[in-house]
């Protein structure tokens, strides 16, 4: 998500570039305007990216916080018991 901001940024300092060599009023506000869209469109994908990222790294924490718990539990039981060895050694 975060690698569609960099085409609106990039539109953004176009736009910016441009801007001082328009003599026109009316073309100076048309890309004025296309500049602050473009900047907060990139700046909404960097936000959700952000958001994305944090609720990835709150179900982690939780994934491994619930390990946490369960690792004394599992540690408790003891290991299981290999199943009994057959009567006559190895089979191929």
């Amino acid at each position: 998500m975060s690698s569609h901001a960099a085409p609106h940024f990039a539109e953004t300092a176009e736009c910016a570039l441009t801007l001082p060599r328009s003599a026109n009023p009316t073309d100076r506000h048309y890309l004025t305007n296309r500049m602050v869209i473009h900047h907060a469109s990139a700046r909404a994908f960097l936000r959700r990216t952000s958001e994305s990222l944090r609720d990835a790294a709150k179900e982690l924490d939780d994934h491994l916080g619930f390990q946490r718990f369960l690792a004394p539990l599992t540690r408790q039981e003891g290991r299981p018991t290999p199943p009994p060895s057959r009567p006559g050694g190895r089979h191929r």
